[in-house]
């Protein structure tokens, strides 16, 4: 098992647990291990009060956790991402959906009413033969 964060997340974990203090944006895939059975995501941008762009930035956050998956995915694999909901969710759906089987969209019971926060399940990944 392996986590990735933004700080350190002063925890003990058993021993196949490992968290790396890493941007996501600045991981190489190689380095990362892998064939893995699950993706989990639950990235979000620092808010800024500006919603579209807040929606944008949580846009970016699940295209560059599929992109990691992709490269770490064993086939059969799958994918959960936190998303903002906003212009670019159904582009983020679709891109689930090139690579996965089924795709689903899930609003959890708990979630706020007035919160836009959903999270895209992609099962059954299917790896692109280039």
């Amino acid at each position: 098992m392996l986590g990735i964060d933004l700080d350190d997340p002063e925890l003990s974990l058993p021993a196949h647990a490992e968290i790396r203090v890493l941007d996501a944006f600045e991981a190489d895939p190689q380095s990362l291990g892998g064939p893995f059975d699950l993706v989990i995501s639950d990235m979000a941008p620092k808010t800024s009060g500006q919603r579209h762009a807040d929606q944008f930035r949580s846009y970016e956050l699940v295209i560059r956790a599929l992109q990691l998956g992709k490269a770490v995915l064993k086939p059969g694999g799958s994918f959960v991402a936190k998303i903002f909901q906003g212009a670019e969710f159904e582009e983020a759906r679709s891109a689930l959906r090139e690579v996965f089987g089924k795709v689903r969209t899930i609003r959890p019971d708990a979630t706020r009413d007035e919160s836009y926060e959903l999270f895209l399940i992609g099962l059954g990944f299917e790896p692109l033969n280039s």
